[in-house]
């Protein structure tokens, strides 16, 4: 696991980010760590100044970093769910979606090189047997 993940995925499910992105740095439990991750995504994706709705609007100078921060703290997701709730996912049937979600992930960050290869490692084997 890379040093980054390590900081803030831990064995007893909850996160402790690294950056303040969210109200305060304490550790959180995984499911308000996910709650407040997709609610700063929506704030980034809504945000004009970094995603242009107007045709013609160009990118601000920060797009690619924050593009890739975003996907950075997604990936995080990715390695929640198969680490401690795969069991699950495949008891509800739904083994494939996951796979298939998290393949077209992977293929989409590598090949626009959009994710540090260092952040991928927690899932490198799994990711190895199923996209290759």
């Amino acid at each position: 696991m890379s040093m980054a993940l390590k900081q803030v995925f831990n064995k007893d499910r909850t996160f402790r980010p690294k950056r303040k992105f969210e109200p305060g740095t304490q550790p959180v439990p995984a499911p308000k760590y996910m709650s407040l991750l997709m609610d700063w995504i929506e704030v980034q994706i809504n945000n004009e100044h970094i995603f242009p709705t107007n045709v013609g609007t160009p990118f601000p100078k920060t797009f690619m970093q924050v593009a890739k921060k975003i996907l950075s703290r997604l990936f995080r997701v990715f390695v929640h769910v198969y680490i401690h709730h795969f069991d699950r996912v495949s008891q509800m049937g739904a083994e494939a979606h996951v796979n298939t979600c998290y393949k077209h992930f992977y293929y989409f960050v590598t090949e626009f090189n959009l994710t540090d290869h260092k952040e991928l490692e927690p899932l490198k084997e799994m990711t190895s047997q199923m996209c290759h």
